[in-house]
This record gives structure tokens, sequence and C-alpha cells, in this order.
């Protein structure tokens, strides 16, 4: 750019040259084929290459074949816009295959208007009205077969092109762009000044591109070929299948239902339910003044039927028990007046991204049980033969008494479900925001056959779609539906184009993840292996595997006591006893329970904002300020309370200058908590209750963040492991220190926390046996589980000796030994957790593989299948015109020559076809007969020892 600005002026000249001749000066007709009778030349076209100017009449001659180019004459001092017509180009339908004469040439009407990718033209046409009308058609076919589409099939007079059609329609599937801001701006390129008035042609251009978008998907499903046509379309038929999807007599062996049932997962079906509530629809139009064409026939559920089925239930009465989702929660209050739809629920394919067929519909307020239900019965009627497992941000509360709510649907809707043929999980950002008791199955790093399915995909297709929302909110019903179907189709097929290179690069991700993280259960496994029962916990977690529901969750660290959360539900349900008995009084609106946790929640605040007030720059010292102000307020309501709670130690604070609330920097006042106070004066000021209150939370804080400490020691570990293996180059290494740092310092807020915890629980009971599970956290004991102790490594630095220790000497830190039971015959629990977990990835991984590798064989199994089944249809032609035969041939022969090339050319690398490796070693498609792991692992050449025996 630096080297561009000298140079402008350059640049300007030559753009204001072309407003003139430029060299083409010369006054007579350079293409006239007589040089003596030559025409004037004062013509030239801005869309054709630069060349001389031309006369009138060569000009259209040259036109004949592109009667849509812009035309301008020269004047003698400037260039006016003129156009073909004016200069009596005449554009003769019925007879351009053979250009013979028309005797009978029908003209059509003065204001006859073609909109092409350049703008809006007024042109001249004549129809065909002689003895060759018959095979040239009625005035509609005559259009159509002059690659025309008429706004209207009754004395048409504007038609749009079929290259600006086909423009539009690329444009708003990969740029997203609106119909109105297409159309705005053919009418800018037609005239940009306001000086010109068109008629506005903008509704014949939406009702153009939804007939336009309809039949692509009926040509692209092979309807065209169907001898019952298009009213012979089923339902869902026009919606494209994912390829590495199991499809029963397609992309499946012979043997697929009596294989092992160590490889049953290869043939599951993974699905994700979700819904997107920006996917709005105003209450605008209705279906009798914009009809939905082809309801139900590819992506959006049969509309009539669907909106039948609703209509018999009202609000939604089940809720949500889970800590942090609101999806279900807010069904009935969620804001819909003015709009048709909020949003759309969905059912798509949770591996591959492909949206399924009769898998959208809209949702009237939230989402409901009855839309999602009704969603997940028509997408799951292609699917009833293979198992299934579904996941869903509220799998844990939507799969209670779903096979209940799908036997009260209407026939045609109930499916069978049998016992063990469906499993529910969610998805794995999702997780999070449940409570952890009793989700460990749900959690798709311990579902057997999940691989590293995340089950996201919903929410990454919600991010292709969104751009689509502010155009499609104001459309009436059949656009919309028309619009977004074709929105999913163009979905699907841009993920089918680029599986072959997703899916070898998936392939190569995950051999190197699973040796790496066997590596690492191997390390581990031979660390633990002489002290520890491991086959115990193998057989244990096998257990779990099988019946996860049934029995006690081996993922989750057994403690002696409780946590902050159930210590404040132990002691809420006490005041709640206490309140029931007769002539109880309450002092005040808030509880002891409240009182004490207000206070633990105000210190927290006040450490963080006194961490965050030392590295504040300039640009955040007004968010200070103002974090200040909202903590003042917070702590002036805690004194209010304190007076009611603890009014005798109001004098002692307001002599103690640390207690003062009238200074600037709030963060530092003392607030006087029961441990705060000095032993000798505690018990004159503070009730038993509230003391007892305070210990029983601070023990559940400790547990707390000892917790957090460990799984910071972790999240670290799993960085530096990351950043010494993979990360290079100065970019990436910034970005993986910054990470670490982050992390870092987490870690030490956990371990802050304990230390106050810990310091106030000492305070308040003294010393006791409840030090021998919590003990004084020194800087020495935060190491990781595999680091040894600083104090031994110094001293084997001084002799000599190899810095990592042997595995049978390594001294582990207290803090994975704390959460233990203390029983001679259990293992360490947060050991046996840690050990279970890199089971799991390793097996995750493993998984993986072999379901990329089995993937990768149904994807050439479905092209194949695809390819044979259009070549059927090039068989099997019939039709009576000749030329029509010809084109549904070749349409057929195109449509197997791309899945066959699909096939055979698994990657794309620049303009040339290459085989990758990952892809080569994928068998014949036809390969199938498999009966156990051993056997696919020899067939599919996966480079594994079974995991049975690692113990």
């Amino acid at each position: 750019m630096k080297s561009f600005i000298p140079k402008r002026d350059l640049y300007l000249n030559e753009m204001l040259r072309r407003d003139g001749r430029g060299h083409a000066t010369n006054d007579k007709c350079l293409d006239c084929p007589d040089p003596a009778h030559a025409g004037v030349a004062a013509i030239r076209c801005s869309v054709c290459a630069p060349g001389p100017l031309c006369c009138e009449a060569c000009a259209v001659r040259k036109h004949a074949s592109c009667p849509y180019h812009r035309i301008q004459r020269w004047t003698g001092q400037t260039f006016e816009d003129v156009t073909l017509k004016d200069l009596g180009l005449v554009i003769q339908l019925g007879h351009h295959h053979d250009r013979s004469i028309c005797t009978n040439p029908q003209p059509s009407r003065s204001d006859f208007s073609v909109i092409d990718v350049n703008g809006r033209h007024l042109v001249a046409v004549n129809f065909c009205g002689c003895d060759n009308a018959g095979k040239a058609g009625n005035v509609v076919e005559q259009l159509l077969r002059f690659d025309l589409w008429p706004a209207t099939d009754c004395e048409p007079n504007t038609v749009f092109t079929f290259q600006m059609l086909e423009h539009y329609h690329v444009q708003s599937l990969q740029g997203k762009m609106s119909m109105y801001d297409y159309y705005a701006s053919l009418e800018r390129l037609t005239d940009n000044t306001g000086t010109t008035r068109a008629q506005d042609r903008y509704k014949a251009f939406m009702r153009v591109v939804a007939q336009w978008r309809h039949l692509k998907l009926l040509k692209r499903a092979g309807r065209g070929h169907d001898h019952t046509g298009v009213a012979g379309t089923k339902q869902g038929e026009l919606a494209l299948r994912c390829p590495a999807c199991p499809h029963v007599g397609i992309n499946l062996p012979d043997n697929w239902e009596t294989i092992s049932d160590d490889l049953k997962y290869l043939y599951m079906m993974t699905v994700a339910i979700d819904a997107c509530f920006r996917l709005k629809r105003r209450d605008v139009s209705d279906t009798n003044k914009d009809p939905i064409l082809g309801s139900g026939w590819a992506y959006f559920v049969e509309d009539t039927g669907y909106h039948e089925v609703l209509a018999g239930y009202g609000d939604q009465k089940e809720m949500s028990t889970c800590t942090g989702l609101s999806a279900v929660d807010h069904a009935n209050t969620k804001f819909s007046q003015g709009y048709a739809a909020t949003g759309v629920g969905a059912v798509m394919c949770a591996r591959h991204g492909f949206w399924l067929a009769h898998g959208i519909g809209d949702i009237q307020k939230g989402e409901k049980y009855i839309n999602m239900d009704y969603i997940f019965v028509c997408a799951m009627k292609e699917y009833l033969v293979v198992n299934k497992l579904v996941s869903y941000d509220i799998a844990c509360q939507w799969s209670i008494g779903l096979l209940e709510r799908i036997e009260k649907f209407p026939p045609h809707l109930q499916i069978e479900l049998p016992a063990g043929s469906i499993s529910y999980v969610i998805p794995k950002l999702h997780f999070g925001a449940h409570k952890r008791e009793g989700h460990s199955p749900y959690s798709l790093n311990y579902r057997v056959g999940a691989g590293r399915t995340d089950a996201e995909t919903p929410e990454r297709g919600w991010w292709y779609m969104q751009a689509v929302a502010s155009s499609t909110k104001a459309m009436g019903p059949g656009t919309r539906q028309g619009h977004l179907d074709d929105q999913f189709g163009h979905s699907n097929w841009r993920k089918t184009v680029d599986m072959p290179s997703a899916m070898a690069k998936g392939l190569r991700i995950a051999q190197e993840a699973y040796a790496e993280q066997k590596e690492i259960f191997d390390d581990l496994t031979k660390a633990l292996n002489k002290n520890y029962d491991l086959v115990k916990w193998e057989r244990e977690v096998k257990l779990w595997e099988m019946d996860p529901f049934n029995r006690d969750d081996p993922y989750v660290v057994l403690s002696q006591g409780t946590t902050e959360a159930e210590a404040l539900r132990e002691l809420s349900e006490e005041e709640q006893r206490a309140s029931a008995v007769p002539g109880f009084v309450a002092l005040n609106d808030v509880s002891p329970v409240g009182f004490i946790t207000m206070g633990l929640e105000l210190e927290e605040a006040k450490f963080r904002l006194q961490e965050d007030a030392k590295t504040a720059t300039a640009s955040r010292v007004a968010g200070l300020f103002e974090r200040r102000t909202a903590l003042r307020r917070r702590v002036q309501k805690f004194r209010a309370i304190q007076g009611v709670y603890m009014p005798r130690a109001i004098m002692l604070l307001e002599a103690d200058p640390a207690c003062r609330t009238d200074i600037e920097r709030i963060e530092e006042v003392r607030l006087g908590l029961p441990s705060e106070i000095s032993s000798s004066r505690r018990d004159a000021v503070c009730t038993p209750r509230l003391q007892e209150i305070e210990a029983r939370l601070r023990e559940g804080q400790c547990r707390d963040a000892l917790q957090n400490v460990r799984n910071k020691l972790h999240t670290l570990s799993h960085l530096y492991l990351y950043k010494k293996t993979h990360v290079r180059h100065q970019g990436a290494s910034t970005r993986a220190r910054s990470e670490i740092s982050a992390q870092d310092v987490r870690k030490g807020r956990a371990v802050a926390k304990y230390r106050r915890a810990r310091r106030a629980k000492l305070a308040l009971s003294g010393r006791g046996a409840w030090e021998v599970e919590l003990r004084v956290l020194e800087d020495e004991d935060v190491r990781g589980i595999h680091d040894d102790d600083p104090a031994t490594a110094k001293k084997r630095k001084r002799h000599g000796e190899q810095l990592t220790p042997a595995e049978g000497r390594r001294i582990l830190s207290w803090i994975w030994r704390s959460g233990d039971v203390e029983d001679a015959g259990e293992s360490g629990e947060s050991l046996r957790v840690e050990w279970l977990k890199a089971r799991a990835r390793t097996m995750r991984w493993r998984e993986e593989i072999r379901l990329l590798r089995e993937e990768m064989r149904r994807v050439l199994g479905f092209h194949l299948y695809t390819e044979n089944e259009w070549l059927a249809r090039a068989q099997s032609v019939h039709s009576d015109d000749s030329a029509l035969r010809e084109g549904l041939i070749a349409y057929a022969l195109k449509q197997a020559r791309i899945r066959r090339r699909m096939r055979a050319a698994r990657k794309s690398s620049g303009t040339e076809w290459e085989e990758s490796a990952e892809w080569a070693a994928v068998p014949d498609a036809e390969v199938g007969e498999l009966t156990d792991e051993a056997e696919f692992d020899a067939v599919y050449g996966v480079d594994d020892e079974a995991l049975d025996g690692l113990v």
C-alpha cells in the first residue's frame, strides 16, 4: 500500500481517461464489412473488452448473442447511455436454436424488461407465432428456453435471467445477502442518480427467487427423473443426507445388527437437539397469501400436522431443576407478542453437523417439550432400526417421560424406542452448567462409544445461520421456510464437499492425541500399579459403564466431609425446622445463615477487588470506582443486619479504625465476622449458633477450595505438556503463556481462599481432628500429582542424581490425599478418579479413530450408492420429447460423475486431485463383514493394543 501512495495520480488519471474515448478516436467504424460505406463510430459497450468505437448497426450485430450489455453513445463531448433496443436490436424467441426466420413474430409490450446481473434492461422481444410455434412452445416456454424466468405466467412483461438467479442464489447461500440488498444493488447498477424512474419489481423478484430455490431442490433430488413428477415427492425427500451417518441398505455392512457388542457403537446414530431464538418470524402474511411450496419435503416438518398437534397442548408445565439452565424455565415467559415463531428447534447429526430431514420446526413460546418432542420424532422415523445417542442441553430433564409423551401423539407419529436403543447425553460446553450430582452418565467424556464427539454442532450451525436471521424475520411463512430449507441444504452440501479433508485431518489429530493420551495413561498405570488395586478400579468402572444410572458414580471424589453447598443446604434445612416451632419469631428478613453467607460473599468480593486494584490500568479506574460504590452499599447493608444478630459487636467495630466504612478503599474494611473477633470477646458478642454456622461453612469452603487447587494443577500440567509438545513459534508461544498465566492466577486465588477459610475455621473451632484432613497449606505443597517434593528434589540435585525420581519413591503432596477415605483397604480417591479419567480419555480417542475409519468407509459407500442411483435414473429415462430426454440423461450422468469423482478423488490439492494417506488406508466401500475389535483393527489398519488387560 505504501508503494501505491505516490502513484495515486497515475491511477486517477487512467480512471478519468475511461470517461472519454481514450485512443479510440476513429471517426469511421472499423467493424463494417464495407469500409467505403462504414458508419459513424460512436458506440461502445461498457461490458465488452475495450476496443475501437463502432457504428450502431455493428453494435447490434455484435450483441445479438449478448443482448444485456450496457451501451454508450459518444455525443462529441461525452458519453450518454442508450439501450440496444434504441439501436434496433430485437430478440426473436423460438428460433434461437437454428437462427431461422420467424414468419409471424408477435412483439412484446414496449416496456418489456429483462433484469440481469448488471441491472434492468428495456428489451424488444418477439414471440414466435409462425408454424414453428408448436415446437417453440407457449409464451412461458419460449422465455424459459431462452434462459429467461417470467415474473408471472400470465402475459409476462418482466423476466429475470437464469444467470442473475444463479448469481443471487450463490450470493445468498455463501454471502447470506438478502433479496432486498441484492435487488437494490441491481437498481443502483441501472441508475444510481435517481433521475430515471422505473417500476418496482422487488415483489416479483422475491416470488421468482422462491420458485427458483424450490425447483433447484426438486432438480437435485431427482424428482424430474421420477415418473410421478413433483406431486410424487415424499416427505423429507429433498433433504441432503449425511454420507458418514449410518443408513440401512446404503452404507452399512450386512452383519451390522449381529456385530459384537464392543463394536456396536460404530453403527450408532448420534444426534443433537437445540433451539435458536434468533431465527424468528414476525406475524405477517399467512399460508394463503404466501403458501409453503412442498411442506415437509425437505428439512422442516410438515406444517399443517405440526400445528394441529401443537393446538392440543397448553403452556409448558415441566420445569428444569438443573442449576444454571433456563431453556425450559422460561418457556412460557419468553417474549412472543407480534411473532408467529420465536425461533426454530432442530435435530441434527451431532458428529458431522448435518441438518436432518424433518429435523427443523418453528417454536412459538420458548423451548416447549411438545415442540422438541415432535421434531425429534419426525427426524428419527428414518433411523428407527439403529441405536441412537441423543444430545440435548437439558437431556437430564427432557429424557424423563419422553416415551410416555410420545405415546400420546397421533398414531402415525408414534415410534418404537426399545429399551437400550437410545441413550442421552449433554453437550460438552453445556455440561458445566448442570449440577454435578448424578450427571456423569450424561457426560460425553465418560460415555462408551461416544469417541470425541462434543455434540456442540447445533451451536456451530446457528452461528452459520445467524446471518439470515434479520432478512427472514419479516418474510411470509412460505418464502421463509423455502429460504431456510435452501440454506440448510447448502450447509449440508458444503460439509459433503469438505468432508474428505476434514475427516483426514480429524484422523491425524485423533491418532496423535491417542498416542499422547495412551502414553500418559500407561505412565500413570505403572506409577500406581504397585500401591493401588487398579484391577478393582477397572472392574467397578466397567460395571458402571454398563448401568450408569443405578451404580455409584466412580468419577466423583468421595470426601469425609461436606462441601460448602452441602453445608449451606443442611444449615438452611435446620433453620426451616426451627422456624416451624410454635412461638418462633424471625428477627430479620435475612436469616442467621443468610447473614453469615452474605459476609462470606462480601469477603470474596473484597479480595477480588483488592487483587484487581493492584493491576488496574488507567482505563479501568472508572470501573473500580463503580465496584467500590457497589461494595460499599453491600457492606452498609451487612452492617445493618449485623446490628440485629450481633448488637454487642457494633461498639467494638466502631472503635476499631479497620472496621470503619467511611474510607476510600472499602475493600480494606474488616467485616467483623465471628472468626475475625478475638477469642476473648467472641462469646460475649456472638451467639454460639452464629459461630457454629460460620465454622461449618468455613470447613466446606476449605474442601471446595482444595478441590479447586487440584483442578487448576491438573489444568496447568496439561497446558505445560501441550506447550512443550505442540507449540512452536512466537505467536503461539505467547498465547500459550498467556493461558498458563491466567490459570496460575486462578490457582493462586484458590490457594488464598483455602488459607483464609482454614484460619477462620481454626479461630472458631480450635485444633482438632479436622486438621488431619485440612492441613496447613504451604507453598511447597501446591504441586502437581506427578511432581516430587521440592526439598527432596533439591537434595537429589546436590548429589548429582536424576531430577525425576523413580515412581516408587515419589513423594505425593498431601493435597492429593486429603479427600480420601482413610481406610487401609481403600485406595486414594483423587488418584482413582484421575486414573479413571485418563483411562476414559484414552478410550475416547481410540473410539474416535475407529469411528472415523468406519465413517470414511461409509462416505465411500454412500457416494457409490448415490452414483448408482443416478446411473439408474439415466437408464430409465422415458420421454417423447427428445430434447427433454437428452437433458434428463445429461443431468443424471453429471450427478453420477460428481459422486464418482468424490469417491475416487478423496482430497483436493490445488487444481489436481490427490489421494491422501488417511483415505488410502480406507478399505473398499463394500468391505463390511467384521465381527470384533481385532478384526476391525486388522482390516482398517488401526495400530493399537487392546485396552483390556492394561492392568
